[in-house]
Formats: C-alpha cells, sequence, structure tokens
C-alpha cells in the first residue's frame, strides 16, 4: 500500500504533495498492508505483437497480462482525509440510445460533459412537433443551474457531438474542446457557431496540449493523444478521438470516445481504475494489447438496444467484446448482457443477438438505463 501512495506522489503538484507525503507518514504508522494491491496508475505491463495471421498493428498481451486485477480496497479514513476529504467523483454516463455523452461532476464542484449524445430528434410521424430533448432534461436535473466548465468533444461523429449546440444554447459553458477537424461540416460549423454566440471559449487540442481546466489540490486531467496520429485518421474520424483521463487521488476515469484498433495501439495512458469503453463495444476497439495497458477495474458501454435505431446498422455491443471486458474486469459474473454474434449485421436476425456472461463491473446503457457511479478517490465506484 505504501508503494502504491508513494507511485502516486508523481502526479501530484504543489500542495497536493504535500498531502500524499502525510498520507505515506499515516500509512507507515498503520503498518504494512495487503501487498495485492495495485501499483501506480501509470505502471506498463509487457505487450507483444501478434502474428501475421492477425492485424500487425494491433498491440496484443499475452493471457497473463489480462488475468484480472483483485478487488481494489478502499483506502484507510486517514489517508482519504489528507486527499480528498472524503469528498465525491460522480461520473454520469447517460442512456442516449446509440450515442456517448457523460458528465463528470468534480469533487471541487466543477463540471465535465464528454460528448453531447446525437441530435435531437422529433417523434415519428410528428414533423410539428418539438424535437424531444431527453439529454438536456437530464442535464438540467443534475446540474441544479450549475454551469458545464469544460464541453470536451471526442470527435466529430453526430452520436458524439450532434446535440452539442443544444448543450451550448442551454447551459453556460466555459470552455469547448475538440480535436478542430472537419471544421467545414454543416454540424461542426453549427457547434462552432453556437459556441461563439454563447460566448464559449473554443479550445482545439492536440498532442501536448493541455486540459483547458485547470488542476485542482486532489484533481488532475489531460489529454490522452497518441505522439502520432495513425494514418487511418485522415479518412475514418474514429481514429481521431481524443481521450480524456480525469485523476481523482487513487481513482481514475479514461473517455477514449471510438477510438479504434490503430489510435489505441500508439495511446498510452496507464493504468485505470474506470474505462468508457471504445466505440460502444464496436470489435473494431477496446484490443487484448489497450486492455493490458490499462487494466480497467469498472468499465461501461454506451450503446444502443439491439435492432433499435442506429443500432440496426452496428449491432453494438458485439460478445467478444463482453466476454473480453468481464475476463479482465473479474468479479462474479452473475448478470448477462444481450450482445451480437453473427457474422454481419447488415445481414443480421434476432439469434444473432445472445444474452454474454458479464462481470457485475460491467454496465451498458442500454441494459441499466443511465449508470451513475461515484467514487471517494480510494480507488472503488460504487453505482448510486
Amino acid at each position: 500500500m505504501t508503494a502504491r501512495v508513494e507511485g502516486k506522489l508523481f502526479r501530484l503538484r504543489g500542495d497536493r504533495l504535500v498531502r500524499a507525503i502525510a498520507a505515506v507518514v499515516v500509512l507507515a504508522t498503520l503498518g504494512s498492508c495487503s501487498k495485492g494491491d495495485r501499483s501506480s496508475p501509470r505502471a506498463e505491463r509487457p505487450t507483444q505483437r501478434v502474428g501475421a495471421a492477425d492485424d500487425p498493428s494491433i498491440v496484443r498481451a499475452p493471457p497473463s497480462a489480462l488475468a484480472p486485477l483483485p478487488t481494489a480496497a478502499p483506502l484507510p479514513a486517514l489517508v482519504l482525509d489528507a486527499c480528498g476529504g472524503g469528498r465525491r467523483l460522480t461520473v454520469h454516463f447517460y442512456d442516449v440510445g446509440q450515442a456517448l455523452a457523460a458528465l463528470v461532476d468534480l469533487p471541487d464542484g466543477r463540471h465535465v460533459l464528454v460528448d453531447a449524445g446525437d441530435m435531437p430528434r422529433r417523434p415519428p410521424g410528428c414533423e410539428r412537433c418539438r424535437p424531444e430533448e431527453p439529454l438536456l432534461r437530464k442535464l438540467e436535473a443534475d446540474l441544479h443551474g450549475a454551469p458545464i466548465d469544460l464541453l470536451w468533444i471526442t470527435h466529430q461523429h453526430a452520436d458524439h457531438l450532434g446535440g452539442a449546440a443544444g448543450v451550448l444554447h442551454t447551459f453556460r459553458v466555459g470552455v469547448y474542446a475538440d480535436n478542430g477537424r472537419d471544421a467545414s461540416k454543416a454540424e461542426v460549423k453549427r457547434t462552432h457557431r453556437a459556441a461563439r454566440e454563447t460566448g464559449a471559449a473554443v479550445r482545439v487540442i492536440d498532442r501536448g496540449d493541455p486540459v483547458p481546466l485547470h488542476d485542482s489540490p486532489d484533481v488532475a486531467l489531460a489529454a490522452e493523444l497518441p505522439v502520432t496520429w495513425p494514418e487511418s485518421c485522415a479518412h475514418d474520424p474514429n481514429e481521431c478521438s481524443i481521450g480524456l483521463r480525469i485523476d481523482y487521488c487513487a481513482s481514475s476515469v479514461l473517455f477514449t470516445g471510438d477510438a479504434e484498433h490503430d489510435e489505441e495501439a500508439r495511446l498510452d495512458p496507464g493504468e485505470v481504475t474506470l474505462l468508457q469503453v471504445g466505440h460502444h463495444g464496436s470489435e473494431t476497439s477496446t484490443t487484448p494489447g489497450f486492455l493490458a495497458k490499462t487494466r480497467p477495474h469498472y468499465a461501461v458501454i454506451s450503446a444502443g438496444k439491439p435492432g433499435e435505431g442506429m443500432n440496426r446498422d452496428y449491432c453494438h455491443p458485439r460478445a467478444g467484446i463482453v466476454t473480453r471486458l468481464t475476463r479482465v474486469l473479474g468479479g462474479p459474473a452473475s448478470q448477462t448482457i444481450v450482445a451480437f454474434d453473427g457474422e454481419r449485421c447488415d445481414r443480421a436476425v434476432p439469434s444473432d443477438w445472445h444474452a454474454v456472461r458479464a462481470s457485475d463491473r460491467l454496465w451498458e446503457t442500454a441494459r441499466d438505463g443511465d449508470v451513475v457511479l461515484s467514487t471517494t478517490g480510494d480507488g472503488v465506484f460504487q453505482r448510486q
């Protein structure tokens, strides 16, 4: 346990260093803890490349590297007082169909919205009706009048960007951030115009750029981008996703948008507590190599219901990804997730969808609705 806290010192700044040193002293007086604790969040894991029969751009991990981690034990109360004071970081993964929108409530009262779901639609057969805006209603209920300090768009696909203009026009947004691509597309132009009209600062995030929201004593935010963009980024916006990592004491959450195999192979985010599963549980993401690098304890898949809406065209999540995540997350697999196990989505039939055994630490919005997870910074997330 002492080694873990010492490892955290390298991720802290300013008075956070003083707090961390105090935590180490407290641990020394408490005696040695279990040897089964996790190492530093950035500890690297061995990886190896696949053979010629597989995609050579994908970094794979040896089977032993994908063994599930032990359940994280809460830190002692004295250590939490030294680092978080018992305040909570909460992540709301909203059920917005075949799309992604996640609100992060930071322990200091600030708010980060990662992606904004799809553009609101009118009810079927009612062209004169007001478009349905369930995300805005959910945000109103959770923000209680507070502003969104940072709106972070991972990439410019409609199911991540579509609701951003509505968010900008409805809430006070401090900073709007994206990767600066596809500026000529109508939806991107509409969103940037909404940011200008509402006074939100617009920031383009590239490699090495800081997150345009300052750290606080116990919270650190970092953009997770590859050193160089994969060639596929030129024609596939998924592979240009800008990731966001948020650390709070011994807890962390990583958003990767729709990053696929090529980009995942170039990312090095370190180990993470909670993972937003890439590309809605598609087989194009969440490689064994990426899981070996991130080693999540908890994960959430944001996807639409089988055969409904846009998921008729994508068939997410895939059964193999649910199984792979369950093996890594561990825990009792007492639940199931309905996942696609057919050969082709465009020829899908009901029998292609199966109830797949899933870890109790894996949630899916199609099954669970809104998934709200909270942590006191002790390395444990609990569903609210």
